[in-house]
């Protein structure tokens, strides 16, 4: 299988995530040879939003080889600004809780972290420095480990589809 060079531009950055709760997902289906995902909410669920400071989310992921396979880690970080009762209650209510993350890139890339089996969770830390310039409110994290890569909403590159034979 060959990787070409991209023809547009390669913008970093993240725009503000998505999330879903497990449990508001009607349908998940992902594709696992174009490994493009789709997901229907059941009625009156919708998606919400977390702001967070600009130019503070990112975005991590590493593959691991395990005896049972590859194990595909995904850890989106963000930072939300100033400590505040309706920012702890709002992060609050999302402990312990079973959600996707949808996240778009500045290139326009958008895809699904978890799975309504296999789900993201929420870790979060109050942060207030010392230094008066500093930065002063939560930084969040979700994570998660799964069989499969993170699944796209669309298909990655222009007409780009993977050949299943590839390597075979």
């Amino acid at each position: 299988m060959t990787v070409t060079k991209h023809t547009n531009g390669n913008i970093g950055g993240v725009n503000p995530l998505q999330y879903v709760f497990a449990e508001d997902i009607l349908s998940f289906s992902i594709n696992p040879v174009t490994l493009v995902g789709s997901i229907n909410l059941k009625p009156g669920c919708a998606w919400s939003s977390l702001y967070a400071t600009a130019d503070t989310i990112q975005c991590e992921g590493k593959e691991d080889l395990m005896p049972g396979g590859m194990k595909y880690t995904y850890e989106i970080k963000m930072l939300i600004p100033k400590d505040r009762s309706d920012v702890e209650i709002t992060l609050m209510l999302l402990n312990y809780r079973r959600m996707v993350i949808l996240l778009t890139d500045k290139n326009g890339v958008s895809r699904y972290y978890g799975t309504d089996n296999i789900p993201m969770r929420k870790l979060s830390r109050l942060v207030k420095p010392s230094a008066i310039e500093g930065y002063n409110g939560w930084e969040v994290a979700f994570t998660g480990s799964f069989p499969a890569p993170a699944c796209y909403v669309t298909l990655p590159g222009a007409g780009w589809v993977p050949d299943p034979t590839a390597g075979t």
